[in-house]
């Protein structure tokens, strides 16, 4: 019963969060919001509100007890050496260029080159990043908990990222167009399909910042979040 009703808080944390973003940013409740308060005070409360969730969310996730649903194959563990030092390289790219994609971003759609760096491998490179690292925990944490936690992040990363491709396709068609011919939502389809080419150069530092974050990590793991991390890896499993 007490298991129960831990992750009756947890699943009720992960749902709040994935309707605050699904439910209301790019929808017309959003709008609606906005012309009532106006954008800047939507904002404001949109991000206090997100933060809160997340508060919420991790608190649930911290205190939930360690349920196994699976022994996660130890192959599978090392999947996330992949997934997770690009989640980081993703990260880090998300800041390092301007993003027509961004709020507030739409005027870079107008330049001449709208798409550098991690953009030249997907426009949403954050949202990608969360995804990713989601995905890679949830390879390899077979607990309820992790999975309830992780799911709700990578899921709403994972549809704000159409989200706002949906809203852009409205409130700038003809500049969102070119953009989107240059680029890709999904990581890497763009440069397969001959629409975008890699740039070294605009691509060193995310990559090796990347790299470094995600060495940090390995050896900061266990101490950070009381887990150890895959053998010679970086995501935590199951003690």
């Amino acid at each position: 019963m007490e298991h129960a009703v831990h992750f009756a808080g947890l699943a009720l944390a992960a749902l709040t969060w994935f309707l605050l973003h699904a439910g209301v940013a790019g929808t017309g409740l959003r709008f609606a919001l906005v012309q009532r308060f106006g954008e800047k005070t939507y904002r404001g409360g949109f991000s206090l509100a997100s933060v809160a969730s997340l508060w919420w969310l991790v608190q649930e996730y911290r205190q939930a007890p360690f349920v196994a649903l699976w022994v996660t194959p130890r192959p599978l563990s090392f999947v996330p050496l992949v997934l997770v030092p690009l989640s980081f390289m993703l990260f880090v790219g998300a800041f390092t260029v301007p993003n027509p994609s961004s709020v507030g971003g739409e005027k870079l759609l107008a330049k001449a080159e709208p798409a550098r760096g991690m953009l030249r491998i997907t426009r949403h490179p954050f949202l990608w990043s969360v995804v990713l690292w989601a995905l890679a925990h949830l390879l390899v944490n077979a607990d309820a908990g992790s999975q309830i936690f992780f799911f709700s992040l990578g899921v709403t990363a994972l549809r704000g990222a159409f989200d706002i491709d949906r809203k852009r396709r409205r409130t700038n068609p003809e500049e969102f167009a070119r953009f989107e011919a240059l680029t890709s939502n999904v990581p890497f389809l763009a440069l397969a399909q001959g629409r975008s080419s890699l740039s070294p150069r605009e691509l060193a530092l995310p990559v090796l910042l990347g790299l470094v974050l995600a060495a940090g990590t390995i050896g900061l793991h266990g101490r950070l979040f009381g887990a150890r991390a895959v053998p010679s890896g970086l995501v935590a499993v199951a003690e």
